[in-house]
């Protein structure tokens, strides 16, 4: 099975399992501890954050490369197997609350030993069949118990596929963008190998005519050489981003698997990007499915308790047979006779030392651990919303002031050139400014990137890209 098949298998039955959600079980201190806000952000939207987020970018080729990458990526068909193997544990569970019938047929025919000891002449043959059935009455709810925590872990299964496909959107999503700026940076430094080569060869003809001096030549010779280097080191960042990026969307990261993969020159502008809504703190309860993932591990684990209690109160099993039998295999189905045999069976532990009181402790002490890290994955959930509301606000100005200082120091370049030119400076003041500027340009291409990133984990810690009430919506596009 591929793992787009196995992806699409994995939703089909999941969402036909989730039919009726169970309740909640929110433990009451974490729920009443949620602030009212997230600090004094105001949304500038309302409603949940669009499945396909990635598409506020405006880039076709981003659209195609991400819905490739989820369709193929191998850690979603690990997950997609993993939720199909909850669910086949879950109906294996549930089935421990059926009746369990079965057939029978057995046919003997031999020569035995009579009274004396010697092979009897006759031979001795018998023949019966039949159904039978038995069944556990779950007198106490421990079998009830025992399927619904197989069926938390299994939508707890279902909540962290869909969580993973958030993970994996966000990681193409970044990996594509780091890809397009390590691209602008490469151009931006081989304009600069390129002007810097020309200023070499303009220095060496004005010092074989005496115009400056040797040094000047020297200068302008290093900062070709350092821009070069600063060339090959991003060409080599560049192509070790486009082949982790090739394996994260499911890819052998081959020369024509990389050729193949083309994007768009063109990178966004972080502050056109829409605004995230936020909601309120209390909304990532429902919002985030790892959150959910973790709340249904930990009513698992509350089931698990229980019907390890309940495992201490008596069992009763009731048994059923009827059927046909014969002493002789001709007249099996002629002239049988019918037998039938009922059943039941009580029984309760008297000492078994201490296994089952200790496997309510253990049931218990797994209840405590879940809920704790229940509610430290909320504070790190908090946590993460604050984290990226501030990056995005504070990256997206920090990109505008990256602008600003490359548009200042183009013009300080052509006034320090001008400058030189013209014999008031020396040329020094030309390769500082060039210098400067080129780093501006390098840093300008890194902080457009940051600030579209910073817009990405807002997303990421706001659980977009999954809806609560489809908790298993990772279906491949």
């Amino acid at each position: 099975m591929s793992p787009k098949q196995l992806i699409i298998t994995a939703i089909g039955l999941g969402l036909v399992g989730c039919y009726s959600l169970p309740d909640r079980t929110l433990p009451r201190d974490v729920s009443e501890s949620m602030p009212s806000q997230f600090t004094s952000v105001t949304p500038l939207a309302q409603g949940d954050v669009e499945e396909e987020w990635w598409r506020a970018f405006g880039d076709p080729a981003l659209d195609e490369f991400v819905a490739g990458g989820l369709t193929h990526n191998g850690n979603l068909a690990i997950g997609a197997a993993r939720l199909l193997e909850a669910r086949a544990i879950w109906k294996q569970t549930a089935a421990s609350r059926w009746p369990s019938i079965g057939v029978f047929a057995s046919a003997t025919r031999g020569r035995v030993l009579d009274t004396t000891g010697t092979p009897s002449t006759a031979l001795v043959e018998s023949g019966n069949y039949g159904g039978q059935a038995s069944f556990e009455v779950d007198l106490w709810g421990r079998l009830q118990a025992t399927s619904e925590a197989a069926r938390r872990r299994y939508l707890a299964e279902g909540y962290t596929l869909a969580s993973l496909r958030i993970t994996i959107a966000a990681e193409l999503v970044r990996g594509y963008l780091t890809v397009q700026m390590l691209q602008v940076q490469r151009t931006v430094l081989i304009e600069s190998v390129a002007v810097l080569g020309d200023s070499l060869r303009l220095s060496e003809r004005r010092y074989q005519l005496g115009s400056i001096p040797d040094l000047d030549v020297q200068r302008a010779r290093a900062e070709l050489e350092d821009s070069k280097a600063q060339l090959a080191r991003a060409t080599q960042e560049e192509a070790t981003a486009r082949r982790a990026l090739a394996v994260l969307a499911g890819a052998l990261p081959t020369e024509q698997a990389l050729a193949n993969f083309t994007m768009s020159s063109k990178t966004v502008e972080p502050a056109s990007l829409p605004a995230v809504p936020v909601g309120v703190p209390s909304d990532l309860l429902s919002r985030r499915p790892d959150l959910r993932a973790v709340e249904a591990n930990l009513a698992a684990a509350q089931a698990d308790l229980s019907a390890a209690k309940r495992a201490l109160l008596p069992s009763l099993s009731l048994t059923g047979s009827a059927g046909e039998a014969s002493p002789t295999l001709s007249d099996l189905f002629s002239k049988s006779l019918g037998i039938w045999s009922v059943g039941a069976d009580l029984t309760a532990s008297v000492f078994d030392g201490g296994r089952k009181v200790a496997g309510i402790h253990a049931a218990d002490a797994r209840r405590v651990q879940l809920l704790e890290r229940y509610r430290d994955t909320v504070r790190s959930a908090f946590k993460e919303v604050l984290d990226a509301l501030d990056a995005r606000t504070n990256l997206t100005e920090v990109n505008s002031a990256r602008v600003e200082q490359t548009r200042a120091l183009e013009h300080s370049v052509y006034l320090a050139q001008r400058k030189y030119d013209e014999g008031y400076t020396a040329f020094l003041d030309v390769l500082d400014a060039r210098r400067t500027l080129l780093q501006a340009r390098l840093a300008a291409a890194s902080a457009r990137s940051d600030a579209a990133a910073a817009y990405v984990d807002l997303v990421v810690a706001l659980g977009g890209g999954w809806k609560p009430n489809e908790p298993f919506s990772v279906a491949a596009r």
